[in-house]
């Protein structure tokens, strides 16, 4: 008795990704003869292949710091942990990071996971909506009160990350052209911003307490309420010289009180 065509599709996706489970549906395919189980093969060949491009794509860095066989049988092992649920494969490395972190022949590689996080935000900050960033013509007509209690949207292309290791200095030294040496201490803690100021997108090194006025921004809060977070972590924290690092490089976008715009409106 034939299968329904669902299950009859759900058993071959399963073959394409399990050699083992090749055998139990040949049985079921109409036609079948001696080569279908190397027609079945050819098909997983070309899926894994695939899932090789996509996070070869998205994960440069690592595939540089693992090498191109090893990251290959990381694309094997995880696309049949997390199959692809996207006809767009850009989005199919949403969970490396975590993965490498807990996979046993990745696990000694302790800063590999945190690599791959920022690696992905990068990878996110490409495909990210664009935005116009806010200029410092524009913030200048502010009045300081009405500054500290503005909230700002951030650029859709921004992340913040913060890390044990030193990833913004190992991605860094793995761009073209680079000047930066990798790292000779991985016990070194390092604070990430992601950024697309134009059409490309930057890593930035930052400190603890530019990630934390970010990331209060982030959440909803106002200017003031940033700057206290970042002296708190950080209590040499130049709010004057980060202001003018957010505005050059496209961080802050929007206001969420419309502030700004009844500024300027009324000039």
């Amino acid at each position: 008795m034939s299968l329904p065509l669902e299950r009859l599709q759900a058993k071959f996706a399963e073959a394409l990704t399990d050699p083992l489970r090749a055998q139990e549906i040949t049985a079921d395919i109409a036609g079948r003869d001696a080569r279908t189980l190397d027609r079945l093969a050819l098909y997983r060949g070309n899926v894994h292949a695939a899932w090789e491009k996509a996070l070869a794509n998205a994960y440069p860095v690592v595939r540089a710091l693992v090498g191109e066989d090893f990251l290959g049988g990381l694309a094997r092992a995880y696309g049949r942990a997390h199959p692809s649920t996207s006809g767009d494969l850009n989005r199919f490395g949403a969970h490396f990071a975590d993965f490498v972190r807990d996979f046993e022949h990745t696990r000694a590689l302790s800063y590999l996971g945190d690599v791959a996080a920022l690696e992905w935000a990068v990878h996110r900050a490409c495909y990210a909506a664009d935005s116009f960033g806010l200029t410092r013509d524009r913030i200048a007509v502010l009045p300081p009160a009405d500054l500290l209690a503005a909230r700002f949207e951030l650029h859709p292309a921004c992340a913040c990350l913060e890390s044990p290791f030193p990833v913004a200095s190992i991605w860094l030294a793995h761009q073209p052209n680079a000047t930066l040496a990798l790292p000779d201490d991985l016990a070194r803690r390092e604070f990430a911003l992601v950024v697309r100021p134009g059409w490309r997108v930057e890593v930035l090194a930052s400190s603890a307490g530019e990630i934390a006025a970010l990331k209060h921004l982030q959440a909803g809060a106002d200017m003031e309420c940033a700057i206290g977070a970042a002296l708190e972590v950080e209590p040499q924290f130049n709010f004057a010289r980060a202001l003018v690092r957010w505005l050059d490089h496209a961080i802050l976008v929007d206001l969420h009180n419309g502030v700004l715009g009844t500024v300027c409106g009324s000039a």
